[in-house]
């Protein structure tokens, strides 16, 4: 069984549907420390201009975790990621396939990031026909460990996994022979992509899932996993 732990950002790109598709079981690490001006609370679209930075504005305390950070609603940030998203993409082939859905998200005034954030990728996910994946959230599992890999392998555990999948990136902090104590295979993966069609001029990578989803609609797949189904 494959498990995944992420942290619930803001939009997620294609690499995390990618690993969320892989994954029996996906874990949003909703309680390790929230940081101001990550991907938890902003991502980047493309417009006529180029990239162009969404951000949630957050009523933050240094040290919160990510459950527990709760956006402030006194700015109107719901109303002008709305409009940037609509001037960006009013002109995509598939935007009137999924305005509704968005118009909607911004028009509900939320009270907690991670709440937004989650609901924004279960529901982004159908959109992908990403329909067997479990989700999970940390916070309820109540598992805590002081070293970062043990906590991991204790997740793993917990939930019956025989592969844990990650991004390469993790290499830099993962003690492996830990991993070589248990019945769990660890497999770094980071594939790479190839452009899809986009608006406005040549293709920028690494933009917020929307990107792809207002260009390509029901063919998004195809330029996140392919053929590999």
């Amino acid at each position: 069984m494959n498990v995944a732990i992420m942290q619930p950002f803001y939009l997620f790109l294609r690499k995390h549907f990618h690993l969320l598709k892989r994954a029996d079981i996906y874990v949003f690490m909703d309680d390790t420390q929230f940081v101001k001006n990550s991907h938890h609370n902003r991502n980047r679209i493309k417009s006529s201009q180029g990239y162009t930075w969404l951000t949630v504005p957050v009523l933050h305390r240094f040290g919160q975790l990510i459950f527990e950070v709760e956006l402030d609603n006194k700015k109107n940030w719901r109303k002008k990621h709305w409009e940037s998203i609509k001037q960006a993409y009013s002109k995509a082939p598939y935007f009137s396939q999924y305005k509704n859905f968005f118009e909607e998200v911004y028009s509900k005034e939320w009270d907690k990031l991670s709440s937004l954030n989650i609901f924004l990728i279960k529901e982004i996910s159908k959109f992908l026909n990403i329909c067997n994946t479990k989700f999970i959230n940390l916070s309820e599992l109540n598992i805590l460990n002081d070293n970062p890999t043990q906590r991991l392998i204790d997740i793993c555990e917990n939930l019956g996994a025989t592969n844990y999948i990650i991004g390469t990136k993790a290499k830099d902090y993962m003690e492996e022979w830990r991993w070589e104590k248990t019945n769990v295979n660890l497999e770094y993966y980071e594939p790479e992509y190839k452009p899809y069609p986009q608006l406005h001029g040549n293709f920028l990578d690494n933009c917020a899932i929307i990107d792809l989803l207002f260009n390509c609609g029901p063919e998004s797949g195809k330029y996140i996993w392919g053929n590999d189904n």
